[in-house]
């Protein structure tokens, strides 16, 4: 079982540049921008807790609720289906 730094490492450096990625291909953010947003926010603070498991979720699933977030203040976890849908319609792929 790996420690609490360990964690933060292995997510600093796997997950968070690709969810920094995608985070700004959805909200047109620069770089800068989207890592103040990232880092303070609440669904940061939820990720870096490895006991919540939002780390098994992928990188744009991530930046779908940290756009969500930016929006309305609050973090909403879905379930698989829904989460999904939000996703689409953030990429306006549903009519």
């Amino acid at each position: 079982m790996i420690n609490k730094e360990e964690f933060k490492a292995l997510m600093a450096s796997c997950l968070v540049p690709e969810l920094l990625n995608q985070y700004m291909q959805i909200s047109g953010d620069d770089y800068l921008a989207a890592i103040h947003t990232l880092y303070n926010s609440e669904l940061y603070s939820l990720l870096a807790n490895k006991n919540t498991k939002l780390w098994h979720l992928s990188p744009l699933q991530l930046a779908v609720l940290l756009k969500e977030e930016e929006n309305n203040g609050q973090v909403e976890i879905p379930d698989g289906a829904a989460l999904w849908v939000r996703i689409l319609l953030s990429f306006q792929l549903l009519f």
